[in-house]
């Protein structure tokens, strides 16, 4: 599976970073999922479905 390189370093310093902050309760854990989680969640549809997507058109 082939997946955009940035985009798959940007998702794993989110998650490292929302990790670091929660281990030392830097911040609340509602301003945490809001603020890390949720985006690297959509980050990580996104690079799903663009793969996926590709893998179909090279497929037909």
């Amino acid at each position: 599976m082939k997946i955009n390189k940035v985009g798959y370093y940007i998702l794993n310093a989110i998650l490292f970073i929302s990790i670091i902050v929660g281990f030392y309760e830097l911040i609340d854990i509602k301003t945490l999922v809001g603020v890390f989680i949720t985006p690297a969640f959509i980050i990580s549809a996104s690079l799903r479905y663009k793969s996926k997507k590709e893998k179909t058109v090279d497929s037909i």
